[in-house]
């Protein structure tokens, strides 16, 4: 693409994932950190395409898991400027903003045809986002981030049990609004959630939900027939509401990263528990998805009720999708020109290729 039909192509929103899981496998060693060297030898053909530095940051991990997503980090950083800026890859280099760092593409001198450029990455657990914002005439600020709700389970069941759902949201208290610490707490599951497969949670029923917060006990529920004309007692496992709370509480933490990152601040910013992101629920995995390694596609959920100071936020749009049985990708968008917001809709987050959608490119356009 020249850099004319650069300047004329259609504004987007470019969603991407990598899943390192698989990649680079390295031997097994004593130390973690001699594992991490390895890297230099199974992935050399993708470190090579990093300058010096980058390299050294990716090698200065103590477990080769985190270095392999940094490494991945970088390369879709490089390769999203590459191929919607118009630079060769040896050219895509990256600096921060000065006001609070947030990774940034500069041209060397500026041009006409600067394809106006934000983006932002995320990662863990093994699994690589990228979202950016890619040729609108006016700012648009991109942030995302990724959660795995079963990656902490061990330690998070541990602190749970000995004490209470609610002392362990209160532990992370200080980065939510007060609001959503009691909607965490108090709110009940659904009836999805509950793997009930039919009817409405009686009324009554629902407060032993919003109260439950100790796991390997039993609840006694009224569910309500779609047709109203009965109604029956289910008994459900307490741990299947505490999972379904956990849950809940890592896909309002990914919302609000995603948000915070779209700012360019960090989870101090002293504005944070003024940031109300109302009503959450979290996104459903795809029925049957059982294989913890999956990253297919489950629902889709945007929340628009979004308040700073109990004013609502109308100019930033925020979705959350669900990957597989355990993970979620949050994305959010600013638009400066309200003209362009239409432009500015999310849609599904592509899993790329590391070979043909990375690798073969970068050297192609080295």
């Amino acid at each position: 693409m020249s850099a004319t039909e650069a300047k004329k192509a259609q504004p987007r929103i470019v969603q991407w994932l990598l899943d390192t899981r698989p990649l680079w496998p390295v031997p097994r060693k004593d130390r973690p950190k001699d594992e991490v060297q390895e890297l230099k030898v199974v992935a050399a053909r993708a470190l090579a395409l990093l300058s010096e530095s980058e390299q050294q940051a990716v090698l200065k991990y103590y477990h080769a898991k985190d270095a392999k997503m940094s490494l991945a980090s970088h390369l879709l950083k490089h390769l999203v400027v590459t191929k919607y800026c118009n630079v060769p890859w040896s050219k895509s280099k990256l600096s921060r903003e000065p006001k609070h760092g947030k990774p940034i593409y500069v041209p060397e001198r500026e041009a006409t045809d600067h394809v106006r450029i934000d983006f932002n990455v995320s990662h863990q657990a093994g699994i690589v986002s990228l979202i950016a914002a890619i040729g609108f005439q006016g700012q648009v600020d991109v942030g995302t981030d990724v959660v795995c709700a079963n990656e902490r389970l061990k330690q998070d069941y541990a602190n749970i049990e000995k004490e209470g759902f609610f002392a362990w949201v209160d532990m992370h208290g200080d980065v939510f609004a007060p609001s959503e610490v009691n909607h965490m707490k108090l709110s009940p599951v659904s009836i999805r959630e509950l793997g009930i497969p039919h009817g409405e949670i009686h009324g009554y029923s629902k407060d032993p939900l919003a109260r439950c917060q100790w796991r390997n006990g039993k609840l006694n529920v009224r569910v309500v027939n779609e047709d109203d004309s009965s109604d029956e007692s289910v008994q459900v496992s307490s741990n299947v509401v505490i999972d379904a709370k956990i849950r809940r509480f890592y896909a309002m933490w990914c919302l609000r990263e995603s948000y915070v990152k779209m700012t360019g601040e960090a989870l101090l910013a002293s504005w944070l528990r003024d940031l109300d992101i109302s009503e959450v629920q979290a996104p459903a995995a795809k029925e049957g998805v059982q294989d913890p390694n999956s990253l297919e596609a489950g629902e889709v959920v945007q929340y628009p009720k979004i308040f700073m100071k109990e004013k609502p936020v109308r100019d930033v749009d925020i979705t959350l999708s669900a990957l597989g049985a355990a993970y979620m990708v949050g994305g959010a968008v600013r638009a400066a020109n309200a003209a362009e917001r239409a432009s500015t809709a999310m849609g599904k987050w592509l899993e790329l290729n590391l070979e043909a959608d990375v690798l073969d490119v970068a050297e192609s356009k080295s």
